[in-house]
């Protein structure tokens, strides 16, 4: 179904935007193109949009209505920003204000966990949970006080400790809750009602995480609103463009653009935040971008339903639908195969294609293996920036802007070298890209740890230059890009 196509493309966005996706072809859309959707210009504004929601049931071929006009209807009904559904700036803007809220707590945790937890002062009870969280991820009771030197180098090794294990589980659970997220938007809330809660219950998690009593009830609520946002939004916008629209790979590129934007100011921003007014502020300006999202969506989530495409007869429907939560399967559909034959048949499939199935599970591991060493630019790497690059006054979370800002700027580069290789027939076989991007992260880290020899060896003054963490973002950025 349409609706589901890009769930699994939804769930890549956070590892996300890393350059072009693998399954199609290099997207072409020019940056100008990009610009212009960018500054919203508005082609076609005519007076005569589709109604919404209720009305729109009566009228629009998307609920069931006349279909003479075509999918979508016809184009003097839809309005477009240069050639693509206004729709799409809608989904855009939400995404980059909520990737905006995402990336600003991620630049923030580990630094944030890090400095209260090495502060032996520091009650750790102000903070719910964290006790027996520094306790399972390091064994470590931070509610003694440390007193000797020994006591507190020994403090601060379970303090990072602790906070890179908090930054990998937050990580894990923001990838892994889309999966169940979008199988409840499926089947009871659909993808708007998703949306709407998922928005929600970020917003207050970010909230909640600006109160140092409720910040790791924050996390888990930033965790759970993911899950239900993630592939709601990605669902939304495969529903703007037909199948065979020649514009989709292009609408999907400026979505990704509109993702990294949010990425890369969101540092910025938070890090400056939180140099003049402390943490609390800084992640309350993860909240007021979420909150900001939130508005977008609701105030114009008109355009995303006068620009969708699908034509669904609504006499084969159940009265309810994916607006609204509830099957959406046609009712004279034949009925489901038995489970256990579909069950043995799949298990046939997999006896006859052992080769294809190995191949299969040697790309998964070789992607677990991946985000195991690329997602320490959000943990190690904010530790080490923090304590040994000469960053020259600037706050450490602008380091976290660097990999997003590389993938807009390395990304036509890839893609024009992808172009030229498909024209000679040169292209690297996806595997081949793969391996290619796995050695291109492992050299970002053997540059990274050339550039540490100094501080391991005290042969020179305790930070390095920024050059080593600059030259390890742009070995990692290209690597994520092949991967």
């Amino acid at each position: 179904r349409a609706r589901t196509e890009h769930a699994r493309t939804g769930t890549r966005t956070e590892a996300e935007t890393r350059g072009a996706r693998m399954t199609s072809p290099p997207p072409s859309a020019s940056s100008s193109d990009d610009d212009r959707a960018a500054r919203g210009d508005v082609e076609g504004a005519g007076a005569d949009a589709e109604p919404l929601l209720g009305a729109s049931r009566a009228r629009s071929p998307r609920f069931g209505g006349s279909a003479g006009a075509g999918a979508g209807g016809s184009t003097a009904r839809r309005k477009t920003i240069y050639g693509h559904p206004v729709g799409l700036a809608v989904v855009g803007a939400t995404e980059m204000w909520e990737r905006f809220g995402y990336y600003a707590a991620r630049a923030l945790l580990v630094l944030y966990a890090t400095k209260i937890l090495s502060d032996a002062t520091f009650d750790v009870d102000r903070v719910f949970g964290l006790r027996a969280i520094g306790q399972m991820a390091s064994g470590y009771d931070f509610s003694t006080h440390a007193a000797s030197a020994g006591a507190m180098a020994a403090r601060k090794v379970a303090a990072e400790e602790t906070s890179a294990r908090l930054y990998g589980w937050f990580a894990c659970l923001t990838y892994l809750t889309p999966v169940f997220g979008g199988v409840i938007s499926d089947a009871i809330l659909g993808s708007h009602r998703s949306a709407l809660v998922g928005a929600t219950i970020m917003a207050i998690g970010y909230a909640a995480m600006a109160t140092e009593w409720a910040f790791v009830i924050g996390l888990v609520l930033v965790c759970v609103g993911n899950g239900a946002f993630k592939p709601s939004m990605s669902t939304q916008l495969s529903a703007l463009y037909a199948k065979d629209d020649p514009r989709r790979d292009q609408g999907f590129s400026i979505f990704y653009c509109c993702i990294n934007i949010g990425a890369f100011f969101s540092p910025l921003i938070a890090g400056t935040v939180r140099v003049y007014f402390g943490y609390g502020a800084a992640f309350a300006s993860a909240a007021i971008g979420m909150a900001c999202a939130l508005v977008i969506y609701t105030t114009n989530r008109r355009y995303i339903l006068d620009s969708r495409v699908e034509v669904i007869d609504s006499t084969r429907l159940d009265v309810r639908d994916e607006e609204f939560g509830g099957d959406t399967t046609p009712l004279t559909s034949p009925p489901a195969a038995n489970d256990k034959n579909s069950f043995a048949k799949m298990l046939d499939l997999m006896r006859e294609n052992v080769n294809a199935m190995m191949a299969t599970l040697i790309v998964c591991v070789a992607g677990v293996a991946f985000s195991v060493v690329y997602e320490q630019q959000g943990s190690t790497l904010m530790i080490f920036a923090d304590e040994h690059i000469n960053l020259h006054g600037l706050p450490t979370e602008f380091v976290a802007a660097l990999n997003p800002a590389l993938v807009l700027a390395l990304t036509p580069a890839v893609t024009m070298v992808w172009e030229r290789q498909a024209k000679t027939n040169s292209e690297p076989h996806q595997v081949t890209k793969i391996a290619l991007g796995c050695g291109l992260l492992a050299t970002s880290f053997a540059v990274l740890m050339f550039g540490a020899l100094p501080v391991d060896s005290h042969a020179s003054p305790v930070r390095v230059s920024v050059i080593w963490i600059v030259l390890n973002q742009i070995f990692l950025t290209a690597g994520g890009m092949y991967t």
